[in-house]
């Protein structure tokens, strides 16, 4: 996230200036194209889960993160497979091993990819 488009984020949403701040420390880790799970959100952006929600609205407003949801195979990764609505999960997907399993029988992830 470039200084710009964080400062007017603050400028425009000052009480989420704290969640922005430590979400622009956790991106700065993160190459564009990557994963951020909500396991890690949870243990890198230390703040009330209300602020981080709508922090992350913002940055999905912005076109810096995007949500999608993945599926959790049977080993308990996630498959590579990624999908911008869970309607759109097929009845089965390969695993790391392209094993097909069946995703009814699975959790659905969401988790936000970084745009920009």
């Amino acid at each position: 996230m470039s200084q710009a488009n964080l400062e007017a984020l603050v400028s425009e949403h000052p009480k989420s200036k704290r969640a922005l701040l430590k979400l622009q420390s956790l991106l700065s880790k993160h190459r564009p194209g990557s994963v951020i799970t909500l396991e890690e959100l949870a243990r890198e952006v230390p703040v009330e889960s209300r602020s981080l929600a709508y922090a992350l609205s913002l940055l999905e407003e912005a076109g810096i993160l995007r949500r999608v949801y993945k599926v959790t195979t049977p080993s308990g990764v996630l498959a590579d497979a990624e999908f911008d609505d869970p309607r759109e999960i097929p009845a089965q997907l390969p695993d790391v091993w392209e094993h097909y399993f069946d995703t009814s029988e699975s959790d659905v992830v969401p988790v936000f990819k970084r745009v920009a």
